[in-house]
């Protein structure tokens, strides 16, 4: 049960954050299965009997409202999610798509964390100590290369050994990640839940004619907004920002150094690099990118910064066909196994994971797997693929018990 309060407080707290449910009030007595004005939300909106969180979780999923908010944790003035769906923050046209459907899986996740406590301990616990890596330091450059030193030695990563599933790294850290088509002008998009000490939060990555190494680097820009738990509710990771953004400076920067560290890029190079004057730069340029999972645009920056190579030397690289630079490098199946699924949208696995236990167990009904699965208006096509993949609710789905 949710600590004692004033009548008042939470009974108003409950109306106010309703007013502003996706769905009737109607349709959320039938959601829950109450009957319409009883049941546990009759007795809680009639003052008589506050909800336990348990109850208020699986409301928060089903009207989109945020836990946060509904517990009192924070004011609805202060919730990003209830913001967006009441026109108080405007969101910019090309991105309120991917914002729904962050804002839909967050409450979805924060429904599925309630049922798995041990998820929360176990993420909570990682991400503490990952944070242990934050350098402090006035110039954000400088400070994101340290962090970006410190986290690699936190995960066992030595100077020369490249970055490998930062999805999982990241999905481990409490953070469910997200492929899904978005305008090019947009890298991802990451959405917090501003009353998680633990910054749980959704990052959507835009699959949409862009590059895996690009989609990498998108990643470890957002892992560096995670550790250093930046201020916004809503970041928009664009190909440009301005010069005066000193978060997003600092997470470009951290994104850079935790791929390929200045010491990395230099001994690959010393290695890899053209030995005479008549040497070509492209097949160099191709194992670089396929050895650092990198994007070209990023490589090339990376070799001028860290490795001193002349940007004239690159500069007949940045419009040639990679599919040509990997060809001549003897390069080309691990660059075309590399891309096959880079166009591919899908669902966050740390969290289909946990949806599809609940729903096996009884704790979700199919609707919340379609959602966490992108595919909320295809309900029925889901339940009929769970059955064939052999999850039966062998028990009736569970539903908080009545006060």
């Amino acid at each position: 049960m949710l600590e004692r309060q004033e009548p008042t407080n939470w009974v108003q707290r409950l109306r106010d954050a309703l007013t502003l449910s996706r769905i009737s009030t109607s349709d959320i007595y039938a959601g829950l299965g109450l009957p319409q004005g009883g049941g546990w939300l009759g007795d809680a909106l009639a003052g008589r009997v506050p909800p336990a969180r348990s109850q208020l979780a699986m409301l928060s999923a089903l009207c989109g409202i945020p836990l946060a908010v509904l517990v009192g944790d924070t004011p609805i003035q202060q919730s990003l999610a209830v913001a967006l769906r009441a026109g108080v923050s405007a969101t910019d046209e090309d991105i309120a798509s991917a914002a729904q459907r962050a804002e839909t899986a967050l409450q979805d996740l924060e429904l599925l964390l309630s049922w798995y406590p041990q998820e929360v301990a176990r993420t909570s616990a990682l991400a503490k100590d990952a944070r242990r890596a934050v350098a402090s330091d006035n110039y954000y450059i400088r400070a994101a290369q340290r962090t970006s030193e410190r986290l690699r030695d936190y995960l066992g990563l030595d100077d020369e050994q490249p970055v490998g599933n930062i999805v999982e790294l990241i999905e481990d850290l409490g953070v469910a990640v997200i492929f899904e088509s978005m305008p090019g002008s947009v890298q991802g998009v990451t959405l917090r839940d501003p009353s998680e000490e633990a910054w749980r939060a959704i990052i959507v990555v835009n699959t949409n004619d862009t590059w895996w190494g690009r989609q990498r680097f998108t990643l470890a820009h957002e892992l560096c907004h995670f550790l250093y738990k930046d201020d916004k509710s809503f970041y928009v990771n664009r190909k440009h920002y301005g010069d005066q953004d000193l978060e997003e400076i600092r997470a470009e920067a951290f994104a850079r150094h935790f791929l390929a560290p200045d010491i990395a890029v230099q001994e690959f190079w010393s290695e890899h690099g053209p030995k005479r004057p008549t040497d070509g730069y492209g097949v160099p340029l191709a194992k670089f990118m396929m050895h650092f999972g990198l994007s070209r645009q990023a490589s090339i920056k990376t070799l001028i910064e860290a490795a001193g190579v002349p940007e004239r030397a690159l500069e007949p690289y940045k419009t040639v066909r990679i599919s040509d630079i990997m060809r001549q490098a003897r390069l080309s199946r691990e660059w075309n196994a590399a891309c096959e699924n880079q166009g591919n949208t899908s669902a966050s696995h740390w969290a289909l994971s946990m949806a599809l236990d609940a729903y096996r167990d009884g704790l979700i009904s199919s609707e919340v797997v379609a959602r966490v699965l992108g595919r909320g208006d295809d309900v029925a096509s889901v339940e009929q693929e769970l059955l064939s993949q052999g999850y039966h609710q062998s028990i009736t789905l569970v539903r908080p018990r009545q006060p």
